[in-house]
């Protein structure tokens, strides 16, 4: 029973953690973009429609010069905690958002989200985002 209620504790909180960080990303991401990078590890990686980009300065030179001025909205949210056999015993949470995504003037897009956030300094960090439209 014991483990039971850990898991169930880990979970709610791997919930509780995609909630509070994609409010945060998003809000950074559409209006303080040139933040963005205190959101990511050091060594993050980014997948951005296919295009590969490593390090978390490198994340932010390439939000902020090749992707346009945005607008989400979230539609589905999700969040689970990854086993610590997989990641080393660090506290980790996969991150699962869908939703419409407006860039300028266009027309909005649905799109898909992933993150791996790991907790550092006891803040979520991203260690790896993937990022398709539809």
């Amino acid at each position: 029973m014991a483990d039971e209620d850990e898991m169930l504790d880990r979970i709610k909180q791997a919930i509780k953690t995609a909630e509070q960080f994609s409010n945060l990303f998003y809000k950074k991401f559409d209006n303080e973009r040139h933040t963005i990078d205190k959101m990511y590890l050091d060594t993050a990686t980014l997948a951005w429609n296919g295009n590969a980009v490593e390090g978390k300065d490198d994340v932010k030179k390439f939000l902020l010069d090749r992707v346009p001025k945005s607008s989400h909205m979230i539609t589905s949210l999700d969040g689970q905690p990854v086993p610590d056999s997989a990641v080393g015993g660090q506290t980790t949470v996969l991150v699962q958002v869908a939703g419409n995504v407006k860039y300028d003037a266009n027309s909005s897009v649905p799109f898909q989200q992933n993150f791996l956030l790991t907790e550092k300094d006891s803040k979520w960090k991203v260690a790896v985002d993937t990022f398709r439209t539809q």
